[in-house]
């Protein structure tokens, strides 16, 4: 297959807030890839992306050059994590066949399709296929509440027939054959206990002395573990990330930072985040109760049937040293969070400062910041980050 369209649910765009504020649904990491990546790599084909206006100038990937009608083009909900039976079914699929899981479509193949002016949607098809069992990632906190189950998935996929490569130096590995290491990655006295689950080490991975991995885990590629790190079950480290202290079942998506010590459970962190040392974030309330969670449709706190919820934070956002972030948090994008006492459990973007006195930071600061981060990792801010950011700043304000 040469070629297919993901597309962004309008509901599970909005019900993914914040973290899909700045990226399509497509572009949520969790196991070892993105959802995109996952699904490329199962059908073996080009993914393009249909997702918000004002994100598709960067995360269209090609389609731009494909306007106009389509002929049977396979289109696939990005909430749904493909599966082998999912994709057995997909390649059965005939023109105007779609998949549902429940009263969710996951998959249609349409005999025409015109980009930009049309929808994945059909008044009738010809056949309806059903599954049952398939992941199905509906708000942010179903990413670490599935990330343990996509891990052992990814490992098994995309270890299948290939051969690892081996850890040199004194280092203490438990269950060898479900360790899989890509090259150029460097540790010395570590422990890997896969035990448990699966561990999967990307390419220039560094691990320093006295850190403890035990899987199911994923440290993506040129990302960093301090010493003395101490990585639980079901916890992805994307790519380009430095982290350090403890660290369970949490989802990091590239080019974060928790380099210090401190205490990360049950959450997920978008891209270019950084935690001061110190910062710790509860992930279970002291009654033990269920939590309850900001809607950004609703605009009020909502409960959820999730006991161990620690934080969701957007990207470009940074805690300063010694923060303590309630259980149940969220946190919008580029919010500057400082100041005594535990931050609100819903703290807007491009909010600056705590609980006692919350300002909003302005956009050229805004751009600035974020200029000056990303170059110390030898990435531009680009004209398209810019762009992104300037909608949300100026078309939703500190609503959002």
């Amino acid at each position: 297959m040469d070629y297919f369209i993901l597309y962004d649910g309008n509901t599970e765009w909005q019900n993914l807030l914040p973290i899909t504020f700045t990226r399509p649904v497509s572009e949520i990491r969790l196991g070892i890839f993105t959802i995109r990546e996952r699904w490329e790599k199962y059908i073996g084909g080009k993914a393009f992306v249909l997702t918000k206006p004002f994100l598709s100038k960067k995360y269209s990937f090609g389609i731009e050059k494909k306007k106009g009608m389509h002929k049977n083009i396979l289109l696939i909900n990005s909430s749904f994590i493909p599966n082998e039976k999912l994709i057995k079914i997909i390649f059965e699929l005939k023109e105007n066949e779609a998949i549902f899981f429940k009263e969710k479509m996951v998959a249609v193949r349409k005999s025409l399709f015109f980009y930009r002016k049309d929808t994945p949607f059909l008044k009738k098809y010809k056949k309806i296929y059903h599954i049952n069992q398939v992941i199905y990632i509906q708000y942010p906190w179903d990413i670490f509440i599935n990330n343990e189950i996509i891990l052992k998935q990814d490992f098994h996929f995309l270890t299948k027939g290939k051969n690892s490569f081996s850890l040199f130096g004194k280092n203490n590995l438990l269950c060898k054959e479900k360790i899989f290491l890509e090259e150029d990655m460097t540790a010395e006295n570590i422990v890997l206990n896969a035990k448990f689950g699966p561990i999967y080490l990307e390419k220039e991975v560094q691990i320093m002395e006295g850190s403890m991995i035990r899987g199911p885990v994923a440290i993506c590629k040129k990302s960093i573990l301090n010493m003395g790190s101490k990585i639980y079950g079901g916890t992805t480290i994307g790519p380009n990330c430095k982290v350090g202290g403890e660290i369970k079942n949490s989802v990091i998506f590239s080019y974060s930072n928790k380099a210090h010590d401190g205490f990360l459970g049950n959450t997920v962190l978008g891209e270019w985040c950084n935690l001061g040392a110190g910062t710790n974030i509860s992930n279970l309330r002291n009654d033990y109760s269920k939590v309850k969670v900001w809607s950004y449709e609703k605009k009020k706190f909502l409960p959820i049937d999730v006991q161990f919820f620690g934080m969701i934070m957007g990207d470009y956002s940074k805690s300063s040293i010694n923060t303590q972030f309630n259980t149940a948090t969220i946190v919008g994008v580029n919010t500057n969070i400082f100041g005594y006492g535990f931050p609100p459990r819903y703290i807007p973007s491009f909010s600056l400062g705590g609980i006692q006195n919350r300002k909003v930071i302005p956009f050229g600061k805004v751009c600035e910041t974020a200029e000056i981060m990303m170059n110390r990792r030898n990435i531009s801010f680009s004209f398209l980050d810019k762009e992104i950011l300037e909608y949300l700043y100026h078309s939703m304000g500190n609503k959002i």
